[in-house]
């Protein structure tokens, strides 16, 4: 997590441009008001609809990371923002143990984590490629995944699965939490966190 400022004015940055995330989930929260503008926009590839959100100071914004998204210009004033990634890992980054991944949450029904693997897959090929090609190797492939079909081929599937993502995924605004059962959430959760908490001091 990082937190990202956005200048109103001549200088600095006053917005970032189109982009996609590279993770499975996104989340920024706004941190403060005190500025004009701002905001992010939410683009849809085939229809070109485009939606934009302004979230009160301290609401996050949660998103498929594939989501064609910018962040609008701030015309006064500094805003800040606390911008996070969540990736779906097969294994838990620290121990190396299966988390159990259901197979219907990744390789079928889940366009993000499969763009996202292709889109790797791709990028590893080059960096593969360039390595061999700086070692002067015969054979500047090396394995599969640095053929430069195999690339293509994951590049085409990164690209499709984008445009399905936003065909089958219409993007809407909403919020998951109303505010007046903000506190009630708020009191479920830290009582789930201390059941499992206790039953990690058993």
């Amino acid at each position: 997590m990082f937190v990202v400022r956005y200048d109103g004015g001549e200088e600095g940055q006053d917005r970032l441009r189109k982009h996609t995330d590279s993770s499975h989930l996104s989340f920024n929260v706004r941190l403060n008001d005190e500025f004009e503008g701002g905001g992010t926009r939410y683009h849809n590839r085939i229809t070109k609809e485009a939606i934009d959100v302004h979230p009160a100071v301290g609401e996050a914004l949660l998103s498929h990371a594939m989501i064609l998204h910018e962040g609008l210009p701030t015309t006064k004033g500094t805003r800040y923002i606390l911008v996070g990634f969540n990736t779906i890992d097969e294994k838990d980054p620290t121990t190396k143990e299966s988390t159990k991944l259901s197979i219907f949450s990744s390789w079928f029904f889940n366009f993000s984590w499969m763009q996202i693997h292709f889109r790797e897959g791709a990028e590893q090929g080059t960096v593969n490629r360039r390595a061999r090609s700086r070692l002067g190797a015969e054979n500047i492939e090396g394995s599969i995944l640095s053929n430069k079909y195999v690339m293509s081929l994951f590049r085409d599937l990164d690209n499709a699965l984008a445009s399905l993502g936003d065909k089958f995924s219409p993007i809407r605004s909403g919020k998951l939490i109303a505010d007046e059962k903000a506190d009630e959430y708020i009191s479920v959760m830290d009582r789930g966190l201390g059941r499992k908490q206790n039953k990690n001091l058993e």
